[in-house]
């Protein structure tokens, strides 16, 4: 089922095509590599993932929520419904267009919502140690890590963590 909303300027939708999942894809690699430096690695990795997301995607457990600003693809995030009430947020990205007007804070803060909406009470995800911004933006959320580790196939001296949060 498809949900869509308009919140200034920005549309956000869960009503995903496979255009968006190959724009996804693309500009994961394209941003992650050429503002991190990330390795091939990694964009293999989410190539994957992403590529993956319509063929385990189920109806009322996973949504995939695309935002769209000034008529342009503006960034996403996926979430994949787990047991016990828990979720895990994945592949979150925004464009660079966008940053500094509040998109991110909207897709992630929505997708909170919905995930609350659909019954789950736990939060998780997965994000870098050189993702400044981002990471600040999660503790101003509430989430906190609760584990980190080097992740060396992604970028030397990059540390995965593990951030969660009850909802």
């Amino acid at each position: 089922m498809e949900t869509k909303t308009e919140i200034e300027g920005v549309t956000l939708t869960t009503d995903f095509t496979q255009e968006d999942i190959d724009y996804s894809i693309k500009r994961h690699a394209e941003i992650f590599d050429g503002e991190y430096g990330f390795k091939p690695f990694f964009n293999d990795m989410v190539a994957k993932l992403i590529g993956d997301f319509p063929s385990i995607y189920k109806e009322g457990r996973d949504f995939m929520l695309v935002a769209h600003a000034d008529g342009k693809f503006a960034g996403t995030i996926t979430l994949l419904g787990e047991e016990n009430g828990r979720a895990r947020l994945r592949y979150f990205f925004v464009e660079p267009f966008t940053r500094g007007r509040g998109v991110g804070k909207l897709i992630f803060t929505t997708a909170m919502k919905k995930a609350k909406e659909m019954g789950y009470n736990h939060l998780y995800f997965s994000t870098y140690s050189v993702l400044k911004v981002a990471r600040t933006m999660y503790r101003e959320l509430g989430f906190t890590v609760t584990d980190s580790y080097d992740d060396e196939e992604v970028g030397n001296g990059v540390k995965e963590e593990i951030w969660e949060k009850d909802i």
